[in-house]
């Protein structure tokens, strides 16, 4: 998956298209400055909670914070496991059509 964007990375350039330091983000989400330096370098994975607070932060899609981090929004994962066999194919199409 070369190319894709990180979540630490989609976090990192959403906190300096806003001039904010990691000290600034961590303050307004509520974690140590360690933890945003791991997470922007791939080294912790953010918690749902923290991914919330940064999106209403930065003013980003929560739901594409989530993405970024693999994990899919709530609403979305119930909707495909209302039709699991039409789901699936569905990623297949996706999948080849990456291929």
């Amino acid at each position: 998956m070369e190319g894709v964007e990180s979540v630490g990375q989609r976090i990192k350039r959403e906190r300096m298209a806003r001039n904010m330091t990691q000290r600034d983000l961590a303050e307004a989400v509520g974690v140590g400055v360690p933890h945003i330096s791991k997470v922007e370098a791939g080294r912790e994975n953010p918690s749902d909670g923290m991914l919330s607070k940064a999106a209403a932060v930065l003013e980003c899609s929560y739901d594409e914070l989530l993405l970024a981090a693999r994990r899919l929004p709530s609403d979305l994962m119930e909707q495909l496991a209302e039709n699991p066999a039409r789901s699936l194919e569905f990623l297949r199409t996706l999948q080849r059509d990456e291929d």
